[in-house]
């Protein structure tokens, strides 16, 4: 009898797929490829399973419609304990990024990344950290001006550019298609986001960081003076990033000589641009000449 107990939930189970876990901290697992199999990660004390939400009527998401199986994942984070911890997916993501990372050296505490996908070109991503608090867990989403509409595929910065321990994230600013290019055609700048008091704070703008900014500008450069017809987006970005490493004057200079010249006014409104994103004071910006 015992036996038939132990086997009644396998039985019962069925063919339901199983994840296989992977114990690997600070590695992203992709989950949404094929939605109908689940991912886990065992690490760092936590236990992380991703899956598949039920499909109901009327179908909630694409996946749901066309393949019968939902691209929209539950999320769960347990640590023994305390009582698990459930988030949902964004509706409209491609696919989800898991990953259990260290909350800080040395303390022995574990967080997790939850990164969601999706806007095509755009590159459009929703990021929510879990982190522990006393009785269990906190979904904290990463924002920039309110919004949680971010882009580029999060990382992690490198611990040697923290100073105190924060959870720091690395994304791409938004808005330099102000000159109608195509959006893979214009990477923004580094946009960097700690966690800190259960809320995501931008420090872009710290020095610290600046050498993100340093390794991020040539690129920009090149193809600003470059004879591509969309180099306008890049000119932004390269000028922004010196903007960050207190270079902007030269910057300037450089983009005035090489952007494509429209009828909008570009070098104002790359200006207002700068001042409105904090790249630049207003003072700053009008000291830079628009021709």
């Amino acid at each position: 009898m015992r036996l038939l107990i132990g086997l009644l939930p396998a039985l019962l189970l069925g063919a339901a797929p199983q994840p296989s876990a992977t114990k690997t901290m600070g590695v992203f697992q992709t989950w949404g490829i094929h939605p109908a199999s689940p991912v886990a990660i065992v690490a760092g004390g936590l236990m992380v399973e991703v899956a598949a939400t039920p499909c109901k009527l009327p179908a909630q998401n694409e996946g749901c419609n066309f393949d019968k199986v939902s691209n929209q994942a539950t999320i769960t984070v347990t640590r023994p304990g305390v009582a698990p911890f459930e988030m949902i997916s964004n509706p409209q993501a491609s696919f989800v990024r898991v990953a259990v990372i260290h909350l800080a050296p040395g303390t022995g505490r574990s967080a997790v990344v939850v990164d969601n996908q999706w806007g095509g070109s755009a590159g459009l991503t929703a990021v929510t950290v879990i982190e522990p608090v006393a009785h269990g867990f906190r979904a904290v989403p990463l924002k920039h001006h309110d919004s949680r509409e971010l882009t580029g595929e999060v990382s992690l910065l490198p611990r040697r550019l923290v100073k105190d321990g924060r959870l720091v994230f690395v994304l791409k600013a938004r808005g330099f298609n102000f000159s109608g290019e195509c959006n893979a055609c214009v990477p923004g700048t580094p946009l960097v986001l700690a966690v800190r008091d259960g809320r995501s704070i931008d420090i872009s703008a710290d020095p610290a960081v600046r050498p993100l900014f340093a390794h991020d500008l040539p690129a920009h450069r090149r193809i600003c003076v470059s004879a591509e017809r969309d180099r306008n987006g890049n000119c932004a970005a390269f000028v922004a990033d010196a903007a960050r490493l207190g270079q902007v004057r030269s910057a300037w200079r450089v983009m005035l000589a090489h952007y494509r010249h429209e009828p909008a006014g570009y070098p104002a409104a790359l200006r207002s641009f700068l001042v409105a994103e904090g790249y630049l004071t207003p003072a700053g910006a009008s000291a830079l000449p628009l021709a």
